[in-house]
C-alpha cells in the first residue's frame, strides 16, 4: 500500500507546471527594433531585428500595461500617437509556456529610436564607475563617453521610477539626453537625462 501512495504523489508530482518548482519558466525579459507593422487597439505588431539572445525578430505584443516614449522629445507618449511605419524598440517579457499565438506582453515601448533627429544615444555603463558624493562619473563600455550624472540629472528606470546616480552600476544600459559633447577622447558628457534599459 505505501509503494502504491509513493508512486501515486511521483506522478501527482511530475503532472504539475514546472512553475511550481523554483519557477523555472519565470517570464524574461527580451528587447527588438523594428517597424510597427499595424496596430490594432492594444495589440501590436512589430516586424524588425531581436537585439537580445533569445529575441525574436517579429513580435505580437499587448501594449495595454506598458510606458511609450518618444526618443524625440524624451517625453512618454499615449499609445494612440503610434502610427504604423514609426520605427519602435520594444522590451517585453517573454513566456515558453505561452502558445506562439499569443501576445506578449510589452514592459517599456520607446518610439522613433532610429531618428536622426533623436536627442538621445546609448551608453552602456563600463566596470569604470566613480562614486562621489552628490555625482557618479563613469565611462562607457565602447570608451566613447566619460559620463558625470549629477544629483540635478533626472535620472528614471520606467520599472523603478527615479534614481540617484549612487544607483549607477556596471553593465547597466542608459538613453542618454545631452546637449552639449566636448570633443575631447573620450567626449565628457554632462546629461540632462538618463533612462535606464530594460
Amino acid at each position: 500500500m505505501r509503494t502504491c501512495l509513493i508512486a501515486f504523489c511521483m506522478i501527482i508530482a511530475t503532472a504539475l507546471p514546472a512553475q511550481a518548482y523554483g519557477g523555472v519558466f519565470q517570464p524574461a525579459i527580451e528587447e527588438t527594433i523594428g517597424y510597427i507593422d499595424a496596430i490594432d487597439g492594444e495589440l501590436l505588431y512589430i516586424s524588425g531585428e531581436a537585439i537580445t539572445a533569445r529575441g525574436r525578430e517579429e513580435v505580437f505584443i499587448d501594449i495595454s500595461a506598458a510606458p511609450v516614449y518618444d526618443l524625440l522629445t524624451g517625453g512618454q507618449v499615449s499609445i494612440h500617437n503610434m502610427q504604423q511605419g514609426m520605427s519602435i524598440r520594444a522590451a517585453y517579457e517573454t513566456n515558453p509556456m505561452a502558445s506562439h499565438l499569443d501576445p506578449l506582453a510589452a514592459v517599456v515601448l520607446w518610439l522613433n529610436w532610429d531618428s536622426p533627429h533623436a536627442a538621445v544615444f546609448t551608453a552602456e555603463v563600463s566596470g569604470n564607475v566613480q562614486h562621489y558624493p552628490g555625482h557618479t562619473v563613469f565611462l562607457s563600455k565602447d570608451g566613447k563617453y566619460r559620463i558625470t550624472a549629477t544629483d540635478e540629472t533626472y535620472i528614471s528606470c520606467p520599472h523603478q521610477g527615479r534614481l540617484t546616480p549612487a544607483d549607477i552600476r556596471a553593465g547597466q544600459e542608459f538613453f542618454v539626453w545631452v546637449d552639449m559633447i566636448t570633443a575631447s577622447s573620450p567626449a565628457n558628457v554632462y546629461p540632462d537625462k538618463l533612462v535606464r534599459v530594460l
